[in-house]
């Protein structure tokens, strides 16, 4: 499993979270990140901070 940390929410007050993700897909302008099947964090793609460092498959 691997640790993905996510900075994600408003500029200001940005929200730093380490997740354990085996994929991460983004549909609809959400990003989801998932372990196994269960979906254990979803975030609205334009409130990523550091988008352009995680492996997202679409």
């Amino acid at each position: 499993m691997t640790q993905y940390r996510v900075v994600y929410g408003p500029a200001e007050q940005p929200v730093t979270e380490t997740v354990e993700a085996d994929e991460i897909v983004e549909e609809g302008g959400i990003v989801t990140f998932f372990k196994d099947d269960d979906a254990v964090l979803r975030v609205q793609k334009a409130h990523i901070h550091n988008l352009p460092d995680l492996p997202i498959e679409t």
